[in-house]
């Protein structure tokens, strides 16, 4: 799974969900992060406070 890290607001998404309704428009480029790794996520998220983004969340399909 691809994520994309918003490193200004402190959220990941889903990279193939993420959107404008995702609300990173403002984020400059040099604050924004592509990533496979989803052990550097739950990194980010236990360690640094990072959230997912609500919007992407919603959108990922039950498995």
């Amino acid at each position: 799974m691809a994520y994309f890290v918003d490193h200004d607001q402190k959220k990941i998404h889903w990279k193939s969900f993420a959107g404008d309704r995702c609300g990173f428009i403002g984020t400059p480029a040099e604050q924004r992060e592509f990533t496979d790794s989803s052990a550097y996520v739950e990194e980010l998220m236990q360690e640094r406070s990072y959230r997912r983004c609500p919007y992407c969340k919603s959108m990922q399909v039950p498995t």
